[in-house]
């Protein structure tokens, strides 16, 4: 077991997104990206909804738009769960953009403050979504 891995699950509410071992995880959170390496002391982080950066002890780079979550480092261990996890690739740009419309709409609403949140989140993600896809030029 190689000295600068680490263990690594990231999970979404329906899917396994990736486990195994990795070099570095680097996580969207409410002060900006964070990136965990091996023997990163323990701690939980809260996440917000945006890009997702992982490199495996293969030397292979994923990059994945989630939701909001939390990340758990504990012993040399990284748990992520999250709401939602996708590839880029696997992104549906028109529909992400018509979500990205749909949340900008129900912002300009009035709404309960509850209400604002969720829409608040809502347009966040597909923010990060519409990102992603420019990023790979899609």
């Amino acid at each position: 077991m190689d000295m600068n891995t680490f263990g690594m699950n990231v999970v979404a509410s329906d899917k396994t997104f990736y486990q195994g071992r990795g070099v570095s995880i680097t996580l969207p959170a409410k002060d900006g990206g964070i990136t965990i390496l091996a023997h990163h002391a323990d701690m939980m982080v809260a996440i917000v909804p945006g890009e997702i950066k992982i490199e495996t002890e293969g030397g292979e780079k994923m990059t994945a738009v989630c939701g909001g979550g939390f990340a758990q480092v504990i012993n040399n261990r990284v748990t992520v769960l999250v709401e939602s996890i996708e590839r880029p690739e696997d992104i549906d740009v028109k529909r992400a953009q018509e979500a990205l419309e749909r949340a900008q709409e129900q912002l300009r609403q009035k709404q309960s403050l509850q209400e604002y949140y969720i829409s608040k989140q809502a347009l966040s993600r597909a923010m990060a979504r519409m990102k992603a896809t420019r990023d790979r030029g899609i």
